[in-house]
Parts: C-alpha cells; structure tokens; sequence
C-alpha cells in the first residue's frame, strides 16, 4: 500500500506550500476551542457582593437625605454600614475591615433608622434571605451574579468548570472513534455543528441547571474541535517538519486567548459574550469545501481514487510533479539517506495489535518512566490552567493580567523548540529547568506582598512560571513520543492525555480552597512543579537516540544492566511481569 509519509518526503515535500495553507486553516478551529475553555474567567467572574437588604430603598431614602446624623456624602456606603455588618479579611497585605458578603443585619427599618447608639441590632445577624447585590462597575453580568452562585453556592462555579474540562474524557473517544471510521472531516464538521448548538444553548441558560447541561454538551465538543484540527493538520506534513509543526499549533490556542481578552474588555454581558465567541463558528463549516480529507486516512481506508485526487492537486500547488508510477503500485521511494524523524504516528499496527495498555505497567523500568510521565503531564495541566483561570485574583487590571497570560505563551513555545535541540540541555535538562522555574515563580508569587508598589512582582512572577509551564506542556508531547516503544507509543500518549484532563479539572478545585488559605493554590502548583522536575532526572534522554522500536527495547531503555543476563532473561521478564 502507497505510503503517505513517502509521498511527503519524496513527492510533495514536507511542508509545502498546499499543506501550509491548510496547516493554517486548521490552526483558527483551535481559536474556538480556547474560547470556550477560558471564557469562565469573564463569564463566571467573581465580583464584590452583599446581601440585598428588603428596605435599602426606604433606608436610602430617609438616611440620605442630609438629617441623619450619621449622613454621608456616599449614599450607598451609609446604606451598607447601617444593614451590612463588617467583617476583618486579609487582602494580601494585611488585615483590613470589609463589609460581609454572606450576612446582614436581622433589624426591622425602625430598628435601621433608630439614631441610638450603639444599635442593639447589630448584635444580630441573618444570612442573605433576599438574595444578593452585586458590583456591576467592571462586570455588568455574570453566571455569578445570574444564578447567584455566591457564599453557599460559590462551589457550583468551580465545579461546572471542572465538569467542562472532564469533558475531554467523553469527547476524545466518541469523536476519535467517529473521526477514525467516517474520515477526519465528517468528524471535525459534526463537532462544530455541536459545539455552536450548545454553545448558544448556554448563552440563553434560564436557570444554572441548563447552564451546566449544556456546558457539559460543549466541553464533549469543543475539545473535539481542537483534537480533531491537530490530528488533520499534522497528517499533512512530512515526517522531517511533524515536531515543529507540532510546537507551531499551540500558538493558535495562545492567539484565540488574546482575542477573548478582547472580546471581554468590549463586551460586559456575559450571554451577549458567549454568543459572540459561539456564533462565528458557523463559518468553519465552509472547510467542508475548502479543506481536503487526509489522504492519510483515504489511503488506510481503500479509497485511493480520492486521495489521488487531492495529492495531485497538492503537488500542483507546490509546483512538483508526481511520477508516473505513483498510483499503479510500482513506486519505490528513493533512499535519500535522510533519516526520518520518529513522532507519535510513528505506529506499526502490525507490532501494536498483540499488546495493550497494560504493557505500560507491567514491566519495572517501563512502569517508573510510565508513572513519572503521568505525574509530570497531571502537574503540567494543573498549573497551566490554575494560573489561566486565576488571573482575575492577580493584583491590577484583570483583562491585561490576561492578556499577558496569553502573550508569554508564544514566545514559551518558540523557545522550546529550540532548547529541547540544544546538546547541553536535550529533551530532559529541558523539562527540569522549565519545571523547577515554572515552580520557582508560582512560590515566589505569593511570597511578595501583592499591594501598592509590589504588584508588579506578583504579576511578573506569575507570569514567568506560567511562561516555563507552557513551554513544559510543548515538551512533553514529543518526550513522552520518544520515550515509549512504538508498539505502545499511541497508548502511552492518550493515557498521558487522560493525566491533562484530570490534572485540569482539579485546577479550579484548588483554586476554590484559596477562600480558606488564599497562597495555597500558588504553593502547590510550586512544590509540584519542582517535584515533576526532579523526577525528569529519573528518566533517560532521548535526543538524537535510536528510539526503542519493541517491548525489549523499551524496558531497556534508559536502563544499565549490570549483567549481559538481565537481557538475555528479558523473555522471563515479560512474562512474570516482575
């Protein structure tokens, strides 16, 4: 059967002119996919907020009309100190005295307006019994303040968030299963149409029930989109350039974070919000005439007609010409003595198809590197997406706090690509250093006070860890690749992806418990971090090595026998799985 990477390597080139242009294309559906994932941090923003108190009106009325005696030139202030009680909280630099969010005072208006003092009423309190106030300065409406997920309800935000990032778990194997039977774009093309149903079906939410429902439906959909657009545009590059084009389509994802950034500085309302990131994705179906079905999976699929089809029209573009014999069977590649870049795609099914997962865990040195791998990938998760969801909680402005978070993720990636290469550092010096930088930065952020002159630090440390985290996450990727053997490289790869999912879902779990210990979240993410980097040292580099093609390779790998035995007993080994 002809060869697709043949085709690349020999035919059509690597990275051509044809496979740019859909390369780039494919690249924007990640945009919408970003979109939907951190939109929470506008959409379900957490704003000041206190009781609604059934008389503020009445109250106002006659306390601010200058003949209180306790009068003020801020109305609303004198309301809140007559029927909101105080409470001491420590805002990063000290305590301070703040009106209560979860309680007012049980007093009758006559009791409010009694000019003695002290008020025997304030002896007495009651939580919210007719609902909540909230700051509209910045945010004119969130999910928040819609269905009041305030004081006894403020775990619903965190947990709606967590429920969209498991989602992954539902949609990779649904939409993979679809994708890997009905072709790539059938699959790409019905997750659009999904995420953009739900999409809207969670702007028009009537109640927060709805809202979970279908945010739930388009957490399934949305990752589909982003899986579905990366696996399409790497099968159309060569073997030479998959890595780097690889380490290229997370900067989309950065761009579309920019973009909501923008969208939310303009647009305060959070359903007219999510409808503006939603409604556009309609656009996208218009790829089913413009971007061309992998000619990969024609191939692997019999249907050969079609894939002649869209190479020929491919190498016209690149302007090469396809030989004679390409289609009839006879073609050989040439051997051009270029060695061949290994990737995740890099599988043999026919050395694949006796194992499973449980290869991964059976044997000791595969095991130790399959362990690590996941606490390093839950870790990488767990702080990219605790730092992108926690940028609100940054001292200064919210909308540049994310736009910076957005902005250090370009140039994080483009420096992976090159220090992963670099002799001194390869694939494993890379990952520690990011790592322990990435938890340097998370420690040191909460370490500086964030008020006043001190801000900045708070900030600039933040963003340095969120920097070295992110171009952790592009290393991992081609690490984990190279570190298994090819039977299992695939599996290995989507078990790691398992780790993400869940390490991201436990981001705004721990983000929650910083109502009780607010530097917690930061010293997790840094302890973690300079663990996963220390554990990085317990595995092998793989840098210019031959990479493990089989099981016995595998174990072997990083590995330094003490006896010529040990491998001749490898068979023992594989059997007793001791």
């Amino acid at each position: 059967m002809l060869q697709f990477d043949d085709v690349l390597s020999h035919v059509l080139g690597d990275f051509g002119t044809y496979q740019k242009f859909c390369f780039i294309l494919l690249g924007l559906t990640s945009i919408t996919e970003v979109l939907q994932s951190f939109s929470p941090v506008y959409i379900q923003a957490y704003t000041d907020h206190w009781c609604a108190v059934p008389y503020a009106d009445q109250v106002s009325l006659l306390a601010c009309n200058g003949t209180y005696p306790q009068a003020s030139a801020d109305c609303e202030e004198l309301v809140k100190n007559l029927t909101i009680p105080r409470e001491t909280v420590d805002d990063g630099c000290g305590e301070v005295s703040a009106f209560s969010s979860c309680e007012r005072y049980d007093a009758s208006i006559e009791e409010v307006l009694h000019p003695s003092a002290p008020a025997p009423y304030r002896n007495r309190t009651v939580s919210c019994d007719y609902g909540w106030e909230y700051d509209t300065s910045q945010y004119k409406s969130t999910v928040t303040q819609q269905f009041d997920l305030v004081c006894d309800r403020y775990y619903l935000n965190t947990l709606s968030m967590s429920i969209y990032m498991l989602g992954s778990l539902v949609g990779g194997p649904i939409y993979g299963f679809v994708m890997d039977k009905y072709g790539r774009m059938p699959g790409l093309m019905c997750a659009f149409v999904l995420m953009t149903i739900f999409g809207v079906m969670q702007a028009l939410s009537v109640n927060f029930t709805m809202f979970m429902i279908s945010r739930s439906l388009l957490s399934i959909s949305s990752y589909s989109v982003y899986a579905g657009g990366f696996v399409l545009a790497a099968e159309f590059v060569g073997p030479r350039r998959r890595t780097l084009a690889g380490m290229i389509f997370p900067m989309f994802y950065s761009l579309g974070y920019m973009l909501l950034t923008f969208y939310a500085y303009f647009i305060r309302e959070w359903w007219i919000l999510q409808l503006v990131i939603t409604v556009p994705d309609i656009l996208f179906l218009t790829y089913w005439w413009i971007v061309p079905e992998s000619p990969r999976w024609l191939l692997s699929s019999g249907q050969d007609e079609k894939a002649e089809k869209i190479i020929r029209k491919c190498a016209k573009i690149n302007k090469v010409e396809v030989p004679a014999n390409l289609f009839d069977g006879t073609w050989e590649p040439p051997d051009d003595g270029k060695p061949k870049e290994p990737t995740i795609y890099d599988t043999q099914e026919d050395n694949s198809a006796s194992h499973s997962a449980l290869d991964l865990v059976r044997l000791p040195n595969m095991r130790k590197k399959t362990l690590i791998m996941f606490y390093i990938w839950t870790t990488n998760s767990l702080i990219y997406y605790g730092i992108s969801f926690n940028t609100s909680a940054l001292a200064g402005d919210d909308y540049l706090n994310a736009l910076l978070s957005a902005l250090v993720e370009i140039p994080a990636y483009a420096a992976a690509i090159f220090i992963m290469d670099f002799r001194y550092l390869g694939r494993r010096g890379s990952l520690l250093i990011t790592m322990v930088t990435s938890g340097v930065g998370c420690i040191c952020a909460v370490l500086v006070p964030s008020c006043d002159e001190l801000e900045w630090l708070e900030v600039m440390f933040t963003m340095i860890g969120k920097f070295a985290i992110t171009a952790s996450y592009g290393m991992i990727y081609v690490y984990t690749a190279e570190l298994f053997p090819t039977p299992v490289r695939a599996t290995a790869i989507g078990f790691c992806s398992v780790c993400s999912c869940i390490g991201g879902a436990l981001a705004p779990q721990l983000i929650f418990f910083s109502r009780f210990w607010e530097p917690l979240p930061f010293f997790v993410f840094g302890f973690t971090a300079i663990l996963a980097g220390v554990l990085t040292l317990l595995l092998p580099e793989t840098r210019n090595a031959k990479l493990p093609e089989t099981l016995e390779e595998g174990e072997m790998f990083g590995k330094k026998p003490k006896k010529e035995k040990e491998i001749r007993g490898f068979d023992n080994l594989a059997m007793t799985g001791t």
